[in-house]
Protein backbone atom coordinates (compact mmCIF):
# COMPACT_ATOMS: atom_id res chain seq x y z
CA UNK A 1 0.00 0.00 0.00
CA UNK A 2 3.00 2.49 1.13
CA UNK A 3 4.09 2.08 -3.19
CA UNK A 4 0.91 2.83 -4.09
CA UNK A 5 0.06 6.21 -2.10
CA UNK A 6 0.83 8.65 -5.13
CA UNK A 7 -2.05 7.25 -6.29
CA UNK A 8 -4.99 10.25 -6.16
CA UNK A 9 -7.65 8.02 -5.39
CA UNK A 10 -6.01 6.67 -2.55
CA UNK A 11 -5.04 10.44 -1.31
CA UNK A 12 -8.68 11.71 -1.55
CA UNK A 13 -9.57 8.40 1.00
CA UNK A 14 -11.90 7.21 -2.03
CA UNK A 15 -10.15 3.83 -2.07
CA UNK A 16 -8.89 2.19 0.98
CA UNK A 17 -7.39 -1.39 -0.54
CA UNK A 18 -7.22 -3.39 -3.70
CA UNK A 19 -9.67 -5.31 -6.00
CA UNK A 20 -8.63 -9.24 -5.16
CA UNK A 21 -11.06 -10.54 -2.36
CA UNK A 22 -9.46 -13.10 -0.01
CA UNK A 23 -12.45 -15.27 -0.15
CA UNK A 24 -13.72 -17.85 -2.73
CA UNK A 25 -15.10 -16.23 -5.61
CA UNK A 26 -17.68 -18.79 -6.09
CA UNK A 27 -20.58 -16.58 -4.40
CA UNK A 28 -20.71 -14.60 -7.41
CA UNK A 29 -22.81 -16.38 -10.06
CA UNK A 30 -21.41 -15.40 -13.16
CA UNK A 31 -23.36 -17.83 -15.16
CA UNK A 32 -26.42 -15.40 -14.88
CA UNK A 33 -24.58 -13.79 -17.70
CA UNK A 34 -24.98 -16.32 -20.47
CA UNK A 35 -27.50 -17.03 -23.32
CA UNK A 36 -26.34 -20.04 -24.17
CA UNK A 37 -25.45 -22.96 -21.92
CA UNK A 38 -23.68 -26.09 -22.60
CA UNK A 39 -24.75 -29.76 -22.43
CA UNK A 40 -23.88 -33.16 -23.53
CA UNK A 41 -25.72 -34.53 -26.46
CA UNK A 42 -24.80 -38.11 -27.36
CA UNK A 43 -24.43 -38.74 -31.09
CA UNK A 44 -24.49 -42.05 -32.77
CA UNK A 45 -21.12 -43.57 -34.17
CA UNK A 46 -21.26 -44.15 -37.89
CA UNK A 47 -20.27 -47.90 -37.26
CA UNK A 48 -22.91 -48.74 -35.52
CA UNK A 49 -25.15 -46.81 -37.50
CA UNK A 50 -23.58 -48.69 -40.77
CA UNK A 51 -24.44 -52.05 -38.45
CA UNK A 52 -27.43 -54.07 -39.66
CA UNK A 53 -27.74 -55.48 -35.51
CA UNK A 54 -26.60 -51.51 -34.55
CA UNK A 55 -24.38 -53.36 -32.22
CA UNK A 56 -22.68 -50.59 -29.47
CA UNK A 57 -19.04 -51.27 -31.02
CA UNK A 58 -17.40 -48.42 -28.59
CA UNK A 59 -19.04 -49.44 -25.58
CA UNK A 60 -17.98 -53.29 -26.25
CA UNK A 61 -14.65 -51.90 -26.94
CA UNK A 62 -14.07 -50.19 -23.76
CA UNK A 63 -15.34 -52.64 -21.91
CA UNK A 64 -12.55 -55.02 -23.68
CA UNK A 65 -9.63 -52.67 -23.65
CA UNK A 66 -10.20 -52.48 -19.51
CA UNK A 67 -9.98 -56.26 -19.18
CA UNK A 68 -13.64 -56.56 -18.65
CA UNK A 69 -13.53 -59.40 -21.54
CA UNK A 70 -16.83 -60.93 -19.92
CA UNK A 71 -18.55 -57.67 -19.97
CA UNK A 72 -17.46 -57.15 -23.25
CA UNK A 73 -18.66 -60.51 -24.57
CA UNK A 74 -21.90 -60.28 -22.77
CA UNK A 75 -22.97 -56.73 -24.50
CA UNK A 76 -21.46 -57.96 -27.70
CA UNK A 77 -23.92 -61.17 -27.71
CA UNK A 78 -27.37 -58.97 -26.61
CA UNK A 79 -27.04 -57.77 -30.14
CA UNK A 80 -25.13 -60.56 -31.97
CA UNK A 81 -25.24 -64.31 -30.82
CA UNK A 82 -22.58 -65.34 -32.79
CA UNK A 83 -19.89 -62.96 -33.06
CA UNK A 84 -17.11 -65.86 -33.81
CA UNK A 85 -18.76 -66.30 -37.30
CA UNK A 86 -19.43 -62.75 -38.40
CA UNK A 87 -15.77 -61.88 -37.25
CA UNK A 88 -14.70 -63.81 -40.23
CA UNK A 89 -17.50 -63.61 -42.70
CA UNK A 90 -19.26 -60.21 -42.41
CA UNK A 91 -18.76 -57.76 -45.03
CA UNK A 92 -18.30 -55.08 -41.93
CA UNK A 93 -20.39 -52.87 -42.55
CA UNK A 94 -19.00 -50.75 -39.79
CA UNK A 95 -15.25 -50.80 -40.70
CA UNK A 96 -16.80 -48.88 -44.30
CA UNK A 97 -18.36 -46.30 -42.39
CA UNK A 98 -15.56 -46.13 -39.70
CA UNK A 99 -14.55 -41.74 -39.29
CA UNK A 100 -11.21 -43.21 -38.99
CA UNK A 101 -10.79 -43.92 -42.59
CA UNK A 102 -10.92 -40.12 -43.21
CA UNK A 103 -8.36 -39.67 -40.95
CA UNK A 104 -5.62 -42.65 -41.92
CA UNK A 105 -6.97 -46.28 -41.74
CA UNK A 106 -10.58 -47.48 -40.66
CA UNK A 107 -10.42 -49.15 -37.48
CA UNK A 108 -10.38 -53.02 -38.01
CA UNK A 109 -13.52 -53.61 -36.09
CA UNK A 110 -14.07 -57.15 -37.89
CA UNK A 111 -10.89 -58.61 -36.44
CA UNK A 112 -11.84 -56.88 -32.61
CA UNK A 113 -15.47 -59.15 -32.97
CA UNK A 114 -13.58 -61.86 -34.08
CA UNK A 115 -11.02 -61.86 -31.22
CA UNK A 116 -13.70 -61.09 -28.47
CA UNK A 117 -15.88 -63.93 -30.37
CA UNK A 118 -12.57 -66.60 -29.94
CA UNK A 119 -12.73 -66.03 -26.58
CA UNK A 120 -16.51 -66.58 -25.71
CA UNK A 121 -16.61 -70.49 -27.66
CA UNK A 122 -15.65 -72.12 -24.53
CA UNK A 123 -18.46 -69.41 -22.39
CA UNK A 124 -22.08 -70.27 -22.48
CA UNK A 125 -24.61 -67.67 -23.45
CA UNK A 126 -26.36 -66.00 -19.80
CA UNK A 127 -29.22 -68.26 -19.39
CA UNK A 128 -30.14 -67.98 -16.10
CA UNK A 129 -32.91 -66.20 -14.63
CA UNK A 130 -34.81 -67.11 -17.68
CA UNK A 131 -38.68 -67.46 -16.80
CA UNK A 132 -39.72 -70.55 -18.69
CA UNK A 133 -43.28 -70.09 -20.53
CA UNK A 134 -45.35 -72.47 -22.28
CA UNK A 135 -45.49 -70.76 -25.56
CA UNK A 136 -44.18 -72.57 -28.45
CA UNK A 137 -42.60 -71.36 -31.88
CA UNK A 138 -41.66 -73.95 -34.71
CA UNK A 139 -38.88 -72.15 -36.82
CA UNK A 140 -37.93 -73.76 -40.36
CA UNK A 141 -34.28 -73.42 -40.87
CA UNK A 142 -31.50 -73.78 -38.97
CA UNK A 143 -29.25 -70.81 -41.19
CA UNK A 144 -28.29 -67.45 -39.78
CA UNK A 145 -32.18 -66.39 -39.42
CA UNK A 146 -33.54 -68.94 -38.06
CA UNK A 147 -31.06 -69.57 -35.12
CA UNK A 148 -31.29 -65.80 -34.35
CA UNK A 149 -35.03 -66.03 -33.82
CA UNK A 150 -34.88 -69.06 -32.01
CA UNK A 151 -32.05 -67.18 -29.59
CA UNK A 152 -33.95 -64.00 -28.85
CA UNK A 153 -37.17 -66.21 -28.47
CA UNK A 154 -35.21 -68.31 -25.89
CA UNK A 155 -33.88 -65.35 -24.03
CA UNK A 156 -37.30 -64.72 -22.97
CA UNK A 157 -38.44 -68.28 -21.64
CA UNK A 158 -40.28 -69.51 -25.01
CA UNK A 159 -39.90 -73.26 -25.88
CA UNK A 160 -38.09 -73.45 -29.22
CA UNK A 161 -37.98 -75.72 -32.12
CA UNK A 162 -36.03 -75.85 -34.99
CA UNK A 163 -36.81 -77.56 -38.21
CA UNK A 164 -33.87 -78.27 -40.55
CA UNK A 165 -33.54 -80.24 -43.84
CA UNK A 166 -29.88 -80.56 -43.96
CA UNK A 167 -27.76 -83.36 -41.62
CA UNK A 168 -26.62 -80.35 -39.80
CA UNK A 169 -27.39 -77.19 -38.35
CA UNK A 170 -25.87 -73.66 -40.31
CA UNK A 171 -27.06 -73.36 -43.52
CA UNK A 172 -25.16 -71.75 -46.02
CA UNK A 173 -22.77 -71.18 -43.28
CA UNK A 174 -21.92 -74.70 -43.49
CA UNK A 175 -22.58 -75.71 -47.07
CA UNK A 176 -21.70 -72.74 -49.19
CA UNK A 177 -19.30 -70.75 -47.67
CA UNK A 178 -15.79 -72.48 -47.99
CA UNK A 179 -13.66 -73.14 -44.69
CA UNK A 180 -11.09 -71.41 -45.61
CA UNK A 181 -12.83 -68.48 -44.63
CA UNK A 182 -14.91 -70.00 -41.96
CA UNK A 183 -13.69 -73.51 -40.40
CA UNK A 184 -15.70 -76.03 -39.44
CA UNK A 185 -15.06 -76.16 -35.73
CA UNK A 186 -15.53 -72.51 -35.22
CA UNK A 187 -18.68 -72.94 -36.69
CA UNK A 188 -19.83 -76.11 -34.86
CA UNK A 189 -18.65 -74.86 -31.51
CA UNK A 190 -21.04 -71.52 -31.75
CA UNK A 191 -23.63 -73.22 -32.81
CA UNK A 192 -23.62 -75.67 -30.56
CA UNK A 193 -23.06 -73.25 -27.21
CA UNK A 194 -25.81 -71.33 -28.35
CA UNK A 195 -28.49 -74.37 -28.86
CA UNK A 196 -27.11 -75.85 -25.51
CA UNK A 197 -27.41 -72.38 -23.52
CA UNK A 198 -30.51 -71.78 -24.50
CA UNK A 199 -31.94 -75.77 -24.71
CA UNK A 200 -33.20 -75.28 -28.15
CA UNK A 201 -34.38 -78.56 -29.60
CA UNK A 202 -32.75 -79.04 -32.86
CA UNK A 203 -33.95 -81.48 -35.36
CA UNK A 204 -32.58 -82.42 -38.51
CA UNK A 205 -32.82 -84.47 -41.90
CA UNK A 206 -36.47 -83.13 -41.11
CA UNK A 207 -37.90 -81.06 -44.42
CA UNK A 208 -41.10 -79.24 -43.66
CA UNK A 209 -43.75 -79.76 -46.89
CA UNK A 210 -46.82 -77.42 -46.94
CA UNK A 211 -49.46 -80.22 -46.44
CA UNK A 212 -47.67 -80.62 -42.62
CA UNK A 213 -48.44 -76.87 -41.99
CA UNK A 214 -51.97 -77.54 -40.33
CA UNK A 215 -50.54 -80.07 -37.79
CA UNK A 216 -47.68 -77.62 -37.11
CA UNK A 217 -50.16 -74.82 -36.37
CA UNK A 218 -52.08 -77.10 -33.72
CA UNK A 219 -48.45 -77.89 -31.88
CA UNK A 220 -47.16 -74.20 -32.25
CA UNK A 221 -48.20 -70.80 -31.58
CA UNK A 222 -46.21 -68.80 -33.90
CA UNK A 223 -43.96 -70.12 -36.74
CA UNK A 224 -41.17 -68.26 -38.61
CA UNK A 225 -40.07 -69.39 -41.93
CA UNK A 226 -36.41 -69.36 -42.64
CA UNK A 227 -35.16 -71.69 -45.01
CA UNK A 228 -32.75 -69.38 -46.96
CA UNK A 229 -32.54 -69.27 -50.90
CA UNK A 230 -30.90 -72.68 -51.16
CA UNK A 231 -30.96 -73.66 -54.79
CA UNK A 232 -28.95 -71.63 -57.39
CA UNK A 233 -31.11 -69.83 -60.28
CA UNK A 234 -30.75 -71.13 -63.40
CA UNK A 235 -31.19 -69.68 -67.03
CA UNK A 236 -33.99 -71.65 -68.62
CA UNK A 237 -32.19 -73.11 -71.45
CA UNK A 238 -29.83 -74.22 -69.39
CA UNK A 239 -31.80 -75.73 -66.28
CA UNK A 240 -31.60 -79.58 -67.09
CA UNK A 241 -28.33 -80.14 -68.81
CA UNK A 242 -25.65 -82.26 -66.76
CA UNK A 243 -22.69 -80.20 -67.67
CA UNK A 244 -24.53 -77.22 -66.13
CA UNK A 245 -24.45 -76.98 -62.03
CA UNK A 246 -24.99 -74.01 -59.64
CA UNK A 247 -22.39 -72.52 -57.61
CA UNK A 248 -24.69 -73.38 -54.48
CA UNK A 249 -24.73 -77.38 -55.35
CA UNK A 250 -21.22 -77.34 -55.70
CA UNK A 251 -20.11 -75.95 -53.05
CA UNK A 252 -22.05 -77.98 -50.99
CA UNK A 253 -20.71 -80.98 -52.24
CA UNK A 254 -17.55 -79.80 -51.49
CA UNK A 255 -17.80 -79.09 -48.32
CA UNK A 256 -19.20 -82.18 -47.53
CA UNK A 257 -16.20 -83.74 -48.77
CA UNK A 258 -17.18 -85.36 -51.70
CA UNK A 259 -15.24 -86.11 -55.06
CA UNK A 260 -15.91 -83.44 -57.67
CA UNK A 261 -15.83 -84.51 -61.48
CA UNK A 262 -14.07 -82.83 -64.01
CA UNK A 263 -10.98 -81.06 -64.32
CA UNK A 264 -12.07 -77.88 -66.47
CA UNK A 265 -14.46 -75.51 -65.27
CA UNK A 266 -15.99 -71.67 -66.30
CA UNK A 267 -17.70 -69.92 -63.68
CA UNK A 268 -20.44 -67.22 -64.23
CA UNK A 269 -20.78 -64.66 -61.92
CA UNK A 270 -18.89 -61.59 -59.69
CA UNK A 271 -20.65 -62.47 -56.53
CA UNK A 272 -19.05 -63.92 -53.27
CA UNK A 273 -20.52 -67.56 -54.37
CA UNK A 274 -18.47 -67.62 -57.91
CA UNK A 275 -15.61 -66.79 -56.41
CA UNK A 276 -16.51 -69.24 -53.16
CA UNK A 277 -17.00 -72.00 -56.13
CA UNK A 278 -13.85 -70.65 -58.10
CA UNK A 279 -11.44 -70.99 -54.95
CA UNK A 280 -12.53 -74.00 -54.03
CA UNK A 281 -12.07 -75.70 -57.12
CA UNK A 282 -8.08 -74.21 -57.61
CA UNK A 283 -8.06 -76.02 -53.99
CA UNK A 284 -8.54 -79.52 -55.48
CA UNK A 285 -6.47 -78.54 -58.18
CA UNK A 286 -9.00 -77.93 -60.62
CA UNK A 287 -8.23 -75.65 -63.67
CA UNK A 288 -10.89 -72.76 -63.30
CA UNK A 289 -11.42 -69.47 -64.94
CA UNK A 290 -14.66 -66.90 -64.26
CA UNK A 291 -16.43 -64.69 -66.90
CA UNK A 292 -17.82 -61.79 -65.91
CA UNK A 293 -20.09 -59.05 -67.62
CA UNK A 294 -18.13 -56.03 -65.68
CA UNK A 295 -15.18 -55.20 -64.56
CA UNK A 296 -13.33 -56.54 -61.29
CA UNK A 297 -13.99 -53.26 -59.15
CA UNK A 298 -17.64 -53.47 -60.36
CA UNK A 299 -18.29 -57.14 -59.14
CA UNK A 300 -20.17 -57.33 -55.69
CA UNK A 301 -18.06 -59.89 -53.73
CA UNK A 302 -15.94 -58.78 -50.84
CA UNK A 303 -12.96 -56.90 -51.35
CA UNK A 304 -11.02 -58.77 -49.71
CA UNK A 305 -12.44 -62.11 -51.24
CA UNK A 306 -11.18 -60.51 -54.41
CA UNK A 307 -7.95 -59.19 -53.52
CA UNK A 308 -7.79 -63.12 -52.07
CA UNK A 309 -8.22 -64.82 -55.38
CA UNK A 310 -5.89 -62.66 -57.78
CA UNK A 311 -3.34 -63.14 -55.38
CA UNK A 312 -3.84 -67.09 -55.48
CA UNK A 313 -3.86 -66.83 -59.58
CA UNK A 314 -7.80 -66.94 -60.63
CA UNK A 315 -8.45 -65.85 -63.71
CA UNK A 316 -11.34 -63.58 -63.89
CA UNK A 317 -12.47 -62.57 -67.73
CA UNK A 318 -13.71 -59.09 -67.44
CA UNK A 319 -16.98 -57.61 -69.81
CA UNK A 320 -17.67 -60.88 -71.54
CA UNK A 321 -20.64 -63.21 -71.29
CA UNK A 322 -21.47 -66.66 -72.47
CA UNK A 323 -23.83 -66.97 -75.25
CA UNK A 324 -24.87 -70.06 -76.39
CA UNK A 325 -23.65 -73.51 -75.47
CA UNK A 326 -23.48 -76.70 -77.48
CA UNK A 327 -23.34 -80.04 -75.44
CA UNK A 328 -23.83 -82.20 -78.53
CA UNK A 329 -20.38 -83.72 -77.42
CA UNK A 330 -18.20 -82.06 -75.36
CA UNK A 331 -19.28 -78.64 -73.57
CA UNK A 332 -18.73 -75.54 -75.69
CA UNK A 333 -19.31 -71.88 -74.61
CA UNK A 334 -19.46 -69.23 -77.11
CA UNK A 335 -17.72 -66.24 -75.67
CA UNK A 336 -19.03 -62.73 -76.61
CA UNK A 337 -17.71 -58.52 -75.31
CA UNK A 338 -20.37 -57.02 -73.47
CA UNK A 339 -22.19 -54.17 -75.13
CA UNK A 340 -24.48 -51.36 -73.88
CA UNK A 341 -27.67 -51.39 -74.47
CA UNK A 342 -29.58 -48.67 -73.68
CA UNK A 343 -27.70 -49.06 -69.91
CA UNK A 344 -28.21 -52.37 -70.09
CA UNK A 345 -25.44 -55.39 -70.57
CA UNK A 346 -26.10 -57.09 -74.09
CA UNK A 347 -24.37 -59.80 -75.70
CA UNK A 348 -22.06 -57.96 -78.55
CA UNK A 349 -19.38 -59.14 -80.81
CA UNK A 350 -18.51 -62.66 -80.79
CA UNK A 351 -14.88 -63.40 -79.56
CA UNK A 352 -14.12 -67.38 -79.22
CA UNK A 353 -14.91 -70.78 -78.53
CA UNK A 354 -13.73 -72.40 -75.83
CA UNK A 355 -14.56 -76.01 -74.36
CA UNK A 356 -14.50 -76.91 -70.67
CA UNK A 357 -15.74 -80.08 -68.38
CA UNK A 358 -18.34 -78.01 -66.96
CA UNK A 359 -20.72 -74.69 -66.82
CA UNK A 360 -21.18 -73.26 -63.17
CA UNK A 361 -23.56 -70.72 -62.52
CA UNK A 362 -23.29 -68.10 -59.49
CA UNK A 363 -25.94 -65.73 -61.11
CA UNK A 364 -28.48 -66.08 -58.34
CA UNK A 365 -30.29 -67.59 -55.19
CA UNK A 366 -34.26 -69.01 -55.14
CA UNK A 367 -35.86 -70.79 -52.77
CA UNK A 368 -36.86 -74.61 -53.37
CA UNK A 369 -40.24 -73.73 -51.46
CA UNK A 370 -42.99 -72.80 -53.53
CA UNK A 371 -45.67 -70.59 -51.20
CA UNK A 372 -48.14 -71.60 -53.93
CA UNK A 373 -48.65 -74.67 -52.38
CA UNK A 374 -49.75 -72.70 -49.27
CA UNK A 375 -53.29 -71.52 -48.95
CA UNK A 376 -53.57 -67.33 -49.29
CA UNK A 377 -54.26 -67.40 -45.15
CA UNK A 378 -51.27 -69.27 -44.55
CA UNK A 379 -49.17 -67.36 -46.51
CA UNK A 380 -50.21 -63.89 -44.54
CA UNK A 381 -49.71 -65.52 -41.58
CA UNK A 382 -46.30 -66.43 -42.33
CA UNK A 383 -43.41 -64.85 -40.68
CA UNK A 384 -40.56 -64.69 -42.97
CA UNK A 385 -37.07 -64.23 -41.94
CA UNK A 386 -33.73 -63.87 -43.13
CA UNK A 387 -32.87 -64.31 -47.14
CA UNK A 388 -36.44 -66.15 -47.97
CA UNK A 389 -38.14 -63.08 -46.65
CA UNK A 390 -35.71 -60.11 -47.93
CA UNK A 391 -33.67 -62.07 -50.63
CA UNK A 392 -29.60 -62.44 -50.69
CA UNK A 393 -27.99 -60.77 -48.20
CA UNK A 394 -25.51 -61.02 -46.07
CA UNK A 395 -24.86 -63.01 -42.46
CA UNK A 396 -25.42 -60.37 -40.39
CA UNK A 397 -28.24 -58.96 -42.06
CA UNK A 398 -30.02 -62.22 -41.67
CA UNK A 399 -29.21 -62.92 -38.31
CA UNK A 400 -31.47 -59.23 -37.93
CA UNK A 401 -34.13 -60.43 -40.04
CA UNK A 402 -34.46 -63.12 -37.37
CA UNK A 403 -34.51 -60.93 -34.67
CA UNK A 404 -36.89 -58.95 -36.06
CA UNK A 405 -39.11 -61.74 -36.43
CA UNK A 406 -38.87 -63.06 -33.26
CA UNK A 407 -39.70 -59.31 -32.11
CA UNK A 408 -42.89 -59.36 -34.02
CA UNK A 409 -43.91 -62.72 -32.10
CA UNK A 410 -42.83 -60.86 -28.61
CA UNK A 411 -45.35 -58.19 -29.22
CA UNK A 412 -47.86 -60.60 -30.57
CA UNK A 413 -47.87 -61.97 -27.13
CA UNK A 414 -47.05 -58.83 -25.18
CA UNK A 415 -43.71 -59.92 -23.80
CA UNK A 416 -41.77 -56.78 -23.76
CA UNK A 417 -37.75 -57.19 -24.08
CA UNK A 418 -34.83 -56.74 -21.40
CA UNK A 419 -32.27 -55.22 -23.54
CA UNK A 420 -32.42 -51.96 -25.90
CA UNK A 421 -30.66 -54.64 -28.37
CA UNK A 422 -34.53 -55.14 -29.38
CA UNK A 423 -35.98 -52.04 -29.37
CA UNK A 424 -36.32 -49.36 -31.33
CA UNK A 425 -33.65 -46.93 -32.19
CA UNK A 426 -34.83 -42.83 -30.90
CA UNK A 427 -31.84 -42.09 -34.43
CA UNK A 428 -29.73 -39.20 -32.48
CA UNK A 429 -27.48 -38.13 -35.29
CA UNK A 430 -24.24 -39.63 -36.20
CA UNK A 431 -21.27 -38.21 -35.68
CA UNK A 432 -19.40 -37.34 -39.27
CA UNK A 433 -15.61 -36.81 -39.48
CA UNK A 434 -16.53 -33.22 -39.82
CA UNK A 435 -17.80 -32.80 -36.53
CA UNK A 436 -14.46 -34.35 -34.74
CA UNK A 437 -11.62 -32.57 -33.78
CA UNK A 438 -8.68 -34.09 -34.94
CA UNK A 439 -5.81 -32.22 -33.97
CA UNK A 440 -5.94 -34.04 -30.76
CA UNK A 441 -5.48 -37.57 -32.50
CA UNK A 442 -2.11 -39.13 -33.75
CA UNK A 443 -1.77 -40.69 -37.34
CA UNK A 444 -1.61 -44.65 -36.12
CA UNK A 445 -1.71 -47.28 -39.01
CA UNK A 446 -3.84 -50.43 -38.63
CA UNK A 447 -3.00 -53.22 -37.63
CA UNK A 448 -1.28 -55.56 -40.18
CA UNK A 449 -3.10 -58.85 -39.69
CA UNK A 450 -1.16 -61.55 -40.97
CA UNK A 451 -2.23 -63.87 -43.60
CA UNK A 452 -1.49 -67.74 -44.77
CA UNK A 453 1.26 -67.34 -47.29
CA UNK A 454 0.40 -67.65 -50.91
CA UNK A 455 2.22 -70.78 -51.92
CA UNK A 456 0.40 -72.11 -48.32
CA UNK A 457 -2.97 -71.72 -49.10
CA UNK A 458 -3.46 -73.28 -53.02
CA UNK A 459 -4.16 -76.91 -52.27
CA UNK A 460 -5.95 -76.51 -48.84
CA UNK A 461 -8.69 -75.13 -46.87
CA UNK A 462 -7.06 -73.74 -43.99
CA UNK A 463 -8.06 -70.36 -42.66
CA UNK A 464 -6.14 -67.86 -44.32
CA UNK A 465 -6.41 -64.64 -42.53
CA UNK A 466 -5.49 -65.10 -38.44
CA UNK A 467 -6.50 -63.75 -35.38
CA UNK A 468 -5.29 -60.94 -33.32
CA UNK A 469 -2.61 -61.27 -30.49
CA UNK A 470 -3.43 -59.69 -27.01
CA UNK A 471 -1.43 -56.81 -27.58
CA UNK A 472 -2.49 -56.12 -31.24
CA UNK A 473 -6.05 -56.21 -30.19
CA UNK A 474 -5.34 -53.85 -27.37
CA UNK A 475 -3.30 -51.80 -30.03
CA UNK A 476 -6.05 -51.30 -32.33
CA UNK A 477 -8.68 -50.58 -29.40
CA UNK A 478 -6.51 -47.68 -28.86
CA UNK A 479 -7.43 -46.21 -32.54
CA UNK A 480 -11.00 -46.28 -31.92
CA UNK A 481 -12.56 -42.51 -31.73
CA UNK A 482 -15.04 -43.54 -30.03
CA UNK A 483 -17.37 -40.89 -32.08
CA UNK A 484 -20.59 -39.09 -30.24
CA UNK A 485 -19.74 -41.03 -26.67
CA UNK A 486 -17.84 -39.20 -24.15
CA UNK A 487 -14.43 -40.45 -22.64
CA UNK A 488 -13.96 -37.75 -19.89
CA UNK A 489 -11.05 -37.17 -21.25
CA UNK A 490 -10.65 -33.64 -19.90
CA UNK A 491 -9.96 -31.31 -22.82
CA UNK A 492 -13.43 -29.82 -22.48
CA UNK A 493 -12.44 -29.06 -18.52
CA UNK A 494 -8.93 -27.98 -19.29
CA UNK A 495 -9.90 -25.10 -21.48
CA UNK A 496 -13.00 -24.14 -19.46
CA UNK A 497 -11.91 -20.43 -18.55
CA UNK A 498 -14.85 -20.26 -15.93
CA UNK A 499 -13.44 -23.42 -13.97
CA UNK A 500 -17.38 -24.76 -14.31
CA UNK A 501 -16.47 -28.06 -15.80
CA UNK A 502 -16.14 -31.44 -13.30
CA UNK A 503 -15.19 -34.73 -14.88
CA UNK A 504 -16.00 -37.52 -13.12
CA UNK A 505 -13.98 -40.78 -14.79
CA UNK A 506 -15.75 -43.46 -12.51
CA UNK A 507 -19.16 -42.85 -13.38
CA UNK A 508 -19.89 -46.14 -16.18
CA UNK A 509 -22.52 -43.60 -18.12
CA UNK A 510 -20.52 -41.81 -20.82
CA UNK A 511 -24.00 -39.12 -20.57
CA UNK A 512 -22.96 -38.43 -16.79
CA UNK A 513 -18.85 -37.86 -17.03
CA UNK A 514 -18.93 -34.47 -17.42
CA UNK A 515 -20.85 -32.04 -15.03
CA UNK A 516 -21.46 -28.13 -15.83
CA UNK A 517 -21.78 -25.34 -13.31
CA UNK A 518 -24.14 -23.59 -14.49
CA UNK A 519 -24.12 -21.14 -12.25
CA UNK A 520 -20.46 -20.22 -12.97
CA UNK A 521 -20.85 -20.88 -16.37
CA UNK A 522 -20.90 -17.96 -18.79
CA UNK A 523 -21.44 -19.85 -22.22
CA UNK A 524 -18.41 -18.90 -23.80
CA UNK A 525 -19.15 -22.30 -25.90
CA UNK A 526 -14.97 -22.89 -25.60
CA UNK A 527 -15.53 -26.79 -24.23
CA UNK A 528 -17.99 -27.00 -27.78
CA UNK A 529 -15.27 -26.22 -29.78
CA UNK A 530 -12.68 -28.20 -28.25
CA UNK A 531 -14.63 -31.51 -27.74
CA UNK A 532 -12.46 -34.20 -29.94
CA UNK A 533 -15.75 -36.23 -30.11
CA UNK A 534 -18.79 -33.88 -31.09
CA UNK A 535 -20.91 -34.74 -27.82
CA UNK A 536 -20.89 -30.56 -26.33
CA UNK A 537 -23.23 -28.68 -28.13
CA UNK A 538 -24.93 -25.29 -26.77
CA UNK A 539 -28.63 -24.65 -26.14
CA UNK A 540 -30.44 -21.72 -25.30
CA UNK A 541 -30.36 -20.26 -21.86
CA UNK A 542 -34.23 -20.06 -20.27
Amino acid sequence: MANLKHVKAIQNGDFTGLPISADSTAVNLTGSWKFFRPHLVPKESPCRRACPLNIPIAAYLEELASDNGSAALNLLRDYNPMPAITGRVCPHFCQSACNRQDFDEAVLIGDLERYLGDLGLESPHSSTNIEKRAEKVAIIGAGPAGISAAVFLARKGLKVTIFEQAPLAGGLLRYAIPAYRLPREILDRELNNLINSYDIELKCNHRIESSELAQLKKEYQNIIWAPGLQRSSQPTPWRDLPQVKGALELLATINRGEAIKGQNFIVIGGGNAALDTARSLLRLGKKVEIVYRRTIAEMPAYEEEKKQALEEGLVIHEKIVVGTIDTSATLQINLHQTQDDNGRISEGDFLKKIETDYLITAIGQESDLDLNDFSLNDRNSINKAGDFAHGAASVAEALASGRRAAETILQKLEITSSSDANTASENPAVVESKSLHLDYYNKIPAISVPELDIKNRRDNFSEIRQSLTKEQMRSEIERCFHCGSCTACGICWFFCPDVAITINREESDPNKRVLFDYDHCKGCAQCTVVCPRGVIEMEEDH
